[in-house]
C-alpha cells in the first residue's frame, strides 16, 4: 500500500487550491456574462428612449 507523506499531502492541498480558484474564476466569469447581457439590454432600452424622448421634443407622437 502506498504510503502517505507529506509531499502527498501538500501536492492534495495544492491541488484543492487550485480547484477552488479555478471555481472562483469561473463563477466570476460567468457573473461577468450575465453582467454584460444586462447592460447591453439597458443600453437598447435607453436607446429606444432617447429616440422616443426626441419625436416628443419635436412635437411629434402628442397625443394630448
Amino acid at each position: 500500500m502506498t504510503q502517505l507523506t507529506d509531499e502527498h499531502f501538500e501536492l492534495h492541498t495544492k491541488n484543492k487550491a487550485e480547484q477552488y480558484e479555478r471555481q472562483k474564476i469561473k463563477f466570476l466569469e460567468d457573473r461577468i456574462k450575465v453582467l454584460e447581457t444586462a447592460i447591453a439590454s439597458h443600453a437598447k432600452i435607453l436607446a429606444r428612449f432617447q429616440m422616443t424622448e426626441g419625436e416628443y421634443d419635436r412635437g411629434e407622437n402628442n397625443h394630448e
